[in-house]
């Protein structure tokens, strides 16, 4: 796989992003996932949320997000796709002690506790659904006005491909109930529906096995992941 996928006459070019990518797409992410209900959740509505929203994104993608190896964008940087690889099991000891500011920044101190419960319970549900290798889809979101372009299918379909051609798992969560058509079009099921510890999220867990690639169809736009 090159670093830069051809766009068909349907799809925006993507390529893998780079370190100097990451602020102008935490940027976008902190716009994308404005109305998310997790990332509401962490943010609250604070006067100043939109900052907290982007310094929890900078941590986000400077320390979880794998070196950033497949991590996918546009040109024009406005989306981005970060996948945690087979075998990545997160942030090691320095890189973790590296986003705590970040997120207690998004979220508050106070708030560390909760949050841990809730994304502790989320890898234990994905440790469950997904035991062997898999690609696990962090984070997907667009530039809100770019949305319904296509970006989001375009975005996550280089590690798709892989999947395929490797037979090999990918899994995502979302707490966004009009996602789930777009996923299940992109061949995810829903594995589990949950709700959050100590909130009243309700989340889809979704699981997509190894297509036959010769039988794929034409993929709709994705939106936001949260």
């Amino acid at each position: 796989m090159t670093t830069t996928q051809r766009a068909s006459a349907a799809e925006p070019a993507v390529r893998r992003a780079v370190p100097g990518d990451i602020s102008a797409l935490a940027s976008v992410l902190s716009r994308a996932f404005d109305g998310d209900p997790f990332y509401r959740f962490l943010a609250g509505d604070a006067p100043e949320r939109h900052a907290r929203m982007y310094e929890g994104w900078l941590g986000i993608l400077r320390f979880a997000s794998a070196d950033l190896r497949e991590t996918w964008t546009t040109d024009d940087r406005a989306g981005v796709a970060v996948w945690l690889p087979p075998g990545d099991r997160g942030p090691g000891v320095l890189d973790g002690f590296r986003l705590l500011p970040a997120m207690a920044r998004l979220a508050g101190w106070r708030r560390l506790r909760e949050i841990s419960a809730a994304t502790d319970a989320l890898e234990r549900r994905r440790r469950h659904h997904v035991p062997g290798a898999h690609f696990y889809l962090s984070v997907l979101g667009v530039e809100p006005g770019r949305q319904g372009e296509g970006m989001g299918t375009a975005l996550v379909a280089p590690v798709l491909e892989r999947c395929d051609a490797e037979r090999v798992a990918a899994y995502l969560e979302t707490a966004v109930a009009r996602n789930v058509l777009l996923y299940e079009r992109l061949g995810f099921d829903v594995v589990e529906e949950m709700v959050l510890p100590r909130t009243d999220i309700h989340g889809w867990l979704m699981r997509r096995s190894p297509r036959d690639r010769a039988r794929r169809e034409p993929d709709p736009p994705a939106g936001g992941r949260p």
